[in-house]
Formats: C-alpha cells, structure tokens, sequence
C-alpha cells in the first residue's frame, strides 16, 4: 500500500449532526481512564462519525453493511460491522501530537488492535479497518478541556459548533485494513517480543498501516466473497 492510496471520505454538515444525536444517547461509562467529560464525548462523536462515513463510502460502492455493535475502549469506540458472515472492526483515532502528519502516521503507526488474547489466532473479527482524523491527541484534547460545554443541551446545532465538529467533515480519512488471516500468518512468522507494543495499560497487536492494504482493494475482497 501506499500513502497516495489513503481515500478521504466527503461527509457533510447532516452527518455531523447525525453523529452528536447518537453519541449524546449513548451511556459511555469510560472506566479505563480519567478523562474530561469533553475528551469522552468527543470520542464518542468520533466512533459514531467513523460509523457514518463508512457505512455511506460502503454504499457508494454498492456495498451494504450492518452495524451490530460497540466495544467502549479508552482510545475510542470500536465500531463493528457485519457482511456477508464476515465481521468488520472499525478503529478511529487522531493523531498523536509527535507525529505531526497523516504521513507520519503512515509511515510510523500500527491499525489500533488490541491484544486481549495470547494467540494471534484468537484475534477478534475477519477484518480490521483503520479511519485517521487529521487532528492532533494532545492538542485536541487541551483544547476540549478548556471549553464550557452543556452536554445535556438539546440544541444539535450549539452542540456542532461548541465541539467546532464542522473540521470532521473535511479531515476524516480511511488510511487501510488487514484481514486476520493474512495478519496472523505474518505474525506467525515473528519472534514473540516483535509482535505487540504497549501503550499506556493496553498492549496491541503489531500491524504497520504501510504494510496493510489500501481502502479500494477491500471492495474488491468483500465482492469476491
């Protein structure tokens, strides 16, 4: 894969909206971190973002998915999906403050995969799909933190512009996937301490986004199935 192989995908004002009416009806209970009300719902707003773009991407190229449900982690909302028998695991995330670029991250990061199991085989999901919102952690984060937001407000519109949720529609970008059965014959092929990472309390599987696939060739993998 390469970077110029990164698909931007068009979102509007409406789906923005959309978004914040779910994400304020969902009970986030974020137990694995403390974090500012604003910084939860935040990311909340970006798994039901995620969710959205990926379903209208699907549909634009003739592909019709089901949402089935939603994994609460600390780093964001897993979002998974469901074609053809196969299960599909959305990752979004924003890009950590050090990296600067979308190409950074590309050259640098891994498809956030959780390792909850010892064996690569036991690896949740058929499929797994990376979305990058072209904004930085940290600095995001701040930011939210400093703003005096009524989150219980039933005013979608105060809500939109309280969180400047407009720069989604213009910085959502679907970066790559991997299916587990190439990802686990890869990793078959590591020694044990070259196949995870640890970030914070969680450790991930390795999947470099530069070896994974591009985001139009996983049409073409779901069609042939």
């Amino acid at each position: 894969m390469k970077y110029q192989d990164i698909l931007k995908i068009a979102l509007t004002k409406e789906d923005i909206i959309e978004a914040i009416a779910k994400a304020q009806k969902q009970n986030f209970i974020d137990n694995l971190r403390d974090r500012h009300i604003n910084v939860q719902f935040d990311s909340k707003l970006r798994g039901y973002i995620g969710e959205i773009a990926l379903k209208k991407w699907f549909l634009e190229n003739n592909i019709k998915i089901t949402t089935t449900n939603y994994f609460e982690e600390d780093i964001g909302i897993d979002v998974d999906f469901e074609y053809k028998g196969l299960d599909l695991e959305l990752k979004t995330s924003l890009i950590p403050d050090a990296d600067k670029t979308l190409q950074n991250v590309f050259n640098k990061r891994d498809i956030k995969l959780i390792r909850r199991t010892r064996k690569i085989e036991e690896l949740k999901s058929d499929i797994h799909i990376q979305i990058y919102y072209d904004q930085l952690t940290n600095k995001k984060d701040q930011w939210l933190q400093k703003q005096d937001i009524d989150l219980s407000s039933t005013d979608l519109e105060y809500l939109y512009d309280a969180f400047l949720a407009k720069v989604y529609i213009t910085k959502t970008y679907l970066v790559g996937w991997i299916d587990r059965d190439t990802l686990t014959e890869r990793m078959n092929k590591l020694k044990g301490y070259e196949k995870s990472w640890r970030h914070a309390r969680r450790r991930f599987w390795v999947c470099k986004l530069r070896d994974c696939f591009s985001p139009m060739s996983l049409i073409k993998y779901l069609n042939d199935k």
